[in-house]
């Protein structure tokens, strides 16, 4: 979709040749490397590779189906690289495949060397790649390279930069890239609260909680509840828990191991046998509950049923919780 949408956006129309490999791109799943590389010899031999949208899906599925050292190498070769859709999907592909370095040290690499010119989709994917990667040194470069560029205005480029240094734990820089804003989203919200959540900055991560303008999400509810147990306040983290409308596997089992790290484990079996969908975590903080508070025949026994009501397989955790 997104390739043609591009070739609308460039109003050249494609010729035949150019639609027929471009189907056999699309269809290039079916029959794996091999077919990969006879399509490459198809498009030398007709001169496709001058069709950067082409080029660019071609080097998407080879850094999918071939590796992404192929679909470098392929680019390197390539003379003209500044085209912004062709490098952005490069570096995403870095940033697709985990190799987040690299995904930064090519956008280094273009700015010396070619005349591209980044935009907001360059400037979300790296810092993503900053995010994961913990690259805090190169996040707060990039930082200063987004605001040189212009890009400080754009919505999804300051989320991203306020999520980037929420999990940095940078809590001050975060919420300067916030409140400078012209537009905020839910994310952009979440992200910022569930940062001062998660670095124990109950009270702001409160008040923000109340301010938030949009419906808040099931991620924002369970930050916050985590963040209301790990500091021993189970009578919030219950409040939020009873407040919300959609509950998932991990909001049950924060509330359990709250209950349990507290000495309340009767309150946890309770929210322990209300659940509608139990995993191998919850088992394991319910089993290891019991035997944190002194309870071993208890843990033996839910252990016990464990095996015999589910399917799921004991592991180290297990093990340990249930050890003499």
């Amino acid at each position: 979709m997104m390739m043609m949408i591009h070739e609308q956006e460039t109003q050249k129309p494609w010729f035949p040749i150019e639609r027929k490999c471009f189907n056999l791109l699309q269809q290039s799943h079916l029959h794996g490397r091999f077919s990969l590389l006879q399509i490459h010899a198809f498009m030398l031999r007709h001169a496709i590779e001058t069709n950067v949208q082409i080029f660019t899906k071609f080097l998407v599925i080879s850094a999918s189906a071939v590796g992404i050292g192929y679909a470098r190498k392929l680019f390197d070769q390539r003379t003209h690289r500044e085209d912004s859709f062709l490098c952005n999907s490069i570096i995403k592909a870095y940033l697709e495949t985990r190799q987040y370095p690299d995904s930064l040290s090519l956008y280094r690499d273009l700015r010396k060397e070619t005349c591209f010119a980044p935009d907001n989709f360059t400037f979300t994917t790296l810092t993503k790649s900053c995010t994961l990667s913990m690259c805090v040194h190169e996040g707060s470069q990039l930082h200063s390279q987004i605001w040189r560029s212009g890009f400080c205005a754009d919505m999804y480029v300051s989320t991203g930069v306020v999520d980037m240094y929420a999990k940095f734990g940078k809590m001050g820089f975060a919420r300067n890239v916030f409140d400078e804003m012209p537009q905020r989203s839910e994310v952009s919200w979440t992200a910022l609260i569930c940062g001062y959540a998660k670095s124990g900055e109950l009270d702001v991560a409160s008040k923000l909680f109340d301010e938030m303008p949009e419906v808040k999400d099931v991620v924002i509810y369970n930050a916050m509840m985590d963040g209301y147990v790990k500091f021993g306040d189970m009578t919030s983290a219950r409040r939020l828990f009873d407040e919300m409308r959609v509950k998932t596997v991990i909001t049950w089992t924060t509330m359990i191991h709250g209950y349990c790290n507290n000495n309340d484990v009767e309150s946890a079996r309770e929210l322990f046998d209300a659940m509608p969908e139990r995993n191998l975590v919850s088992w394991n903080t319910m089993i290891g509950g019991y035997s944190q508070n002194k309870q071993p025949q208890e843990a033996i026994r839910l252990f016990q049923e464990m095996q015999a009501n589910t399917s799921l397989d004991p592991d180290d955790v297990t093990i340990v919780s249930v050890l003499p």
